[in-house]
C-alpha cells in the first residue's frame, strides 16, 4: 500500500497492488484505468494511485453491441446521397448497387473514399456485376481503365434482355 508521510493506514493501492487484490494482471488494470473504469483513480507523474474502495465497474453481460464497420458506415452515408429511393436496409443488402451509382455519379472526393474503403477488388466487383443500365458507355470505359482492366480491349456494356 502506498503510504503518506505521517499516516499509520494508507488511503491509496498501486496498480500492481490493486492488481493482486482483484485477481487480475498488470496490464489489465492499465486498461481499465485508459477506460476509466476505475473510479477515483488519479495519475501522477507516470504512476496511478488508486483508492483502497475502489472496485472496477463492470459492464452488462453479454456481448459488446455489433459496431458498423467502416465500409458499412460509408456504404449508409452514399446510399442516402446516391440511392436516396431505397431504404437504407434495402441499399445496404446491394452494395454493388450503391457502388455502381458511384462510379456513375459520384463526385472524385466520394469516388475516392469508397476506393480506399472497399478497396480496388470491390470495385472491380461492382464493374464486372454492374446491371445492364447503371453505367454510362464514358463510365463503363473510364472504370476499365482506371482499374487497370483493359488488356488491350473492353467488354461491351451490359445489356438487358426482352423475353
Amino acid at each position: 500500500m502506498v503510504k503518506r508521510a505521517g499516516q499509520g493506514a494508507a488511503s491509496h493501492l498501486s496498480v500492481s497492488q490493486f492488481a493482486g487484490r482483484e485477481g487480475v494482471s498488470r496490464i489489465r488494470v492499465l486498461q481499465l484505468l485508459a477506460a476509466r473504469r476505475i473510479p477515483g483513480a488519479r495519475k501522477i507523474g507516470h504512476q496511478w494511485i488508486i483508492p483502497v474502495a475502489a472496485v472496477i465497474v463492470r459492464r452488462a453481460a453479454g456481448r459488446p453491441a455489433k459496431r458498423a464497420s467502416a465500409g458499412n458506415r460509408l456504404l449508409r452515408t452514399l446510399a442516402r446521397r446516391y440511392v436516396w429511393w431505397l431504404s437504407p436496409a434495402a441499399a445496404l443488402a446491394r452494395p454493388n448497387f450503391i457502388a455502381t451509382h458511384v462510379m456513375e455519379m459520384g463526385d472524385y472526393d466520394d469516388v475516392l473514399k469508397l476506393e480506399a474503403t472497399l478497396g480496388r477488388e470491390a470495385m472491380v466487383r461492382a464493374l464486372r456485376e454492374a446491371e445492364a443500365g447503371r453505367l454510362s458507355e464514358r463510365s463503363w470505359i473510364y472504370w476499365h481503365h482506371r482499374l487497370g482492366l483493359t488488356r488491350g480491349r473492353i467488354p461491351p456494356l451490359p445489356r438487358r434482355t426482352l423475353r
